[in-house]
């Protein structure tokens, strides 16, 4: 079965080193300019022979003001060839450019050809580098990437776990923000009454206006259904008023259509430990 609700919740060819950051003119300086003295710096003449040379060339990748899609490819393919890849997996995730990790500033400097080139080389990720994207998709508050980098289920893996031994496809959120911090909500729950059922819980995790939330469908100890909303960590504290609206799936499109189902409610959350 499926159903669906609505939430409103009010990096010179001969130097030895690379040309320093600092010498770097964001007004005059031609588009490539500094990404083919790189390239021609890591290939061949001057190899990456270290980590931190490897780390000067992602920190470009991400920060450079003449960012080109075009050289992340062989940037990356010139790192994995210096490095193991284990180690290259592990500088990626580590918190080694202004506190964080490169595929956050990826993300946070909308660079995604180099958010997904690094992504194809962590293989298993930790939950510490989970985190950093996290704050990083708050950031910017994107919550379809937030769906594609799978974060929606990186602290409900049980339940994850579950939907994929029933073959069931992920479900979807769709955000819509509107006036004055409010935003709708509208989810598609696949399988909703045989997940139910089996796993007695359903969490739908999701991004909105800055903030993690998670809408949990769950029965009670009379075998009740209920639906809570929950902020997730590191979410702000918030105060508002919800309404959730659950819609009636159609059997057939000659049949009626009962009326929704509204709940609204006033609320004050700070978000819930992990």
């Amino acid at each position: 079965m499926t159903s669906k609700s609505d939430v409103s919740v009010t990096v010179p060819c001969n130097s030895l080193a690379p040309p320093s950051y600092d010498a770097i003119s964001t007004s005059t300086v031609l588009a490539d300019s500094i990404w083919s003295k790189l390239c021609r710096w890591v290939f061949p003449r001057a190899s990456l022979q270290s980590k931190e040379k490897c780390l000067l060339c992602i920190r470009a990748i991400v920060s450079s003001p003449d960012y080109s899609p075009s050289f992340v490819a062989q940037t990356v393919s010139a790192c994995v060839a210096t490095l193991p890849a284990a180690e290259f997996s592990k500088l990626l995730q580590q918190l080694n450019i202004e506190g964080h990790t490169a595929p956050y500033w990826a993300i946070v400097n909308n660079r995604r050809e180099a958010l997904w080139a690094f992504m194809d080389f962590i293989p298993d990720p930790s939950l510490a580098f989970y985190s950093d994207l996290y704050l990083a998709c708050m950031m910017v508050g994107d919550n379809t990437l937030f769906t594609q980098l799978g974060l929606n289920e990186t602290f409900k893996s049980q339940y994850k776990s579950l939907r994929q031994f029933l073959g069931c496809p992920p479900d979807e959120v769709q955000i819509q923000e509107l006036s004055s911090g409010r935003f709708v909500a509208s989810f598609c729950v696949r399988m909703f009454q045989k997940r139910l059922r089996t796993a007695d819980a359903i969490p739908i995790e999701y991004l909105a206006r800055g903030r993690i939330w998670t809408l949990w469908v769950y029965l009670d100890s009379g075998r009740k259904w209920v639906a809570t909303c929950q902020l997730e960590e590191p979410s702000l504290p918030v105060e508002g008023s919800n309404q959730l609206r659950i819609e009636a799936h159609r059997k057939s499109p000659d049949c009626a259509t009962p009326k929704p189902l509204i709940i609204t409610s006033e609320f004050s959350m700070i978000s819930a430990p992990r």
